[in-house]
């Protein structure tokens, strides 16, 4: 990631966007949103298949990476691609992310440090090698996916909960390193959503999870209007703060007349095997 690479495409115009965990769910959706209004993307996944899929979704002009970004290395070359390729990088989105569902003590180790190193460790390192870029070009945005799990942890979602608040709290701080540098970091905290990773999840009252678009439309006003945190749906940014100020045994109540526990510790078994498997075919992947 040298001024000479940046030098390379001196005359792209067009912003430049990486996002990681593009293949499916949340992640292609912001991709495309991204890709519709005007970036070129370097998308990456861990898996091929999901990855050549989604760049074709895309269509001309974009780029796919294959990795994972737990590793460090993955994440430099994310950074290294769009300036050898588009000579800039302009917003970076760790999108990335994986949730097991249960009670803590049932959830083997391997499993627990999967969470951590997906969910916390790959935004660790997109955010370095994000910023790295950025701060030298004196301009970027940074965009972490967190969760509404990040201030309101859920029941059967320890680990995942564990692991958001650490991106919450990451980008807060990051944000206070790159002040007045002309470099913006935000975090994204939405509810459940409809994806892959939420099949199997009891909401109550007939509650549905939120459309994948409605995150990208998050992304795309934190990306016009730059703030720390955004929230999907934007109510939520009138109700997580003030589960910090309710007495916890008042709370409990609530959750408990919402059912909200069942969420994720009462889940229906057939419907989240196909979302475990994959789970373990990324662990399997990125041992290769």
């Amino acid at each position: 990631m040298t001024p000479a690479h940046a030098r390379t495409r001196q005359d792209s115009t067009e912003r430049v966007a990486v996002v990681t965990g593009a293949g499916r769910g949340i992640g292609r959706r912001i991709a495309m949103s991204l890709a519709g209004g005007g970036h070129r993307l370097v998308i990456c996944d861990i898996d091929s298949a999901t990855a050549e899929d989604a760049l074709a979704s895309l269509g001309p002009g974009h780029r796919a990476v294959v990795g994972d970004v737990s590793d460090a290395a993955v994440c430099r070359a994310l950074a290294e691609h769009a300036l050898q390729h588009f000579g800039r990088l302009d917003v970076w989105v760790n999108n990335a992310g994986i949730l097991p569902i249960g009670p803590l003590e049932s959830q083997p180790t391997a499993l627990l440090d999967r969470v951590v190193a997906v969910n916390l460790n790959a935004v660790l390192h997109g955010s370095q090698a994000a910023v790295a870029v950025m701060r030298e070009r004196g301009t970027g945005h940074l965009i972490n996916l967190a969760s509404a799990a990040a201030t309101k942890p859920m029941a059967g979602m320890a680990a995942y909960s564990a692991t958001k608040a650490g991106v919450l709290a990451l980008s807060r701080a990051l944000r206070r390193e790159l002040r007045g540098s002309g470099v913006h970091v935000s975090a994204i905290l939405a509810s459940l959503t409809a994806t892959h990773m939420s099949h199997g999840l009891r909401l109550p009252f007939g509650l549905a999870p939120l459309p994948p678009a409605a995150v990208a439309a998050a992304v795309d006003r934190t990306l016009r209007r730059p703030t720390p945190v955004s929230y999907a749906p934007r109510w939520l940014g009138w109700v997580l703060p003030w589960t910090n100020l309710v007495p916890a045994a008042l709370l409990d109540r609530v959750d408990d007349l919402l059912h909200v526990d069942a969420i994720a510790c009462r889940p229906v078994p057939e419907q989240r095997t196909a979302y475990e498997e994959e789970m373990r075919r990324a662990m399997r992947l990125s041992d290769t």
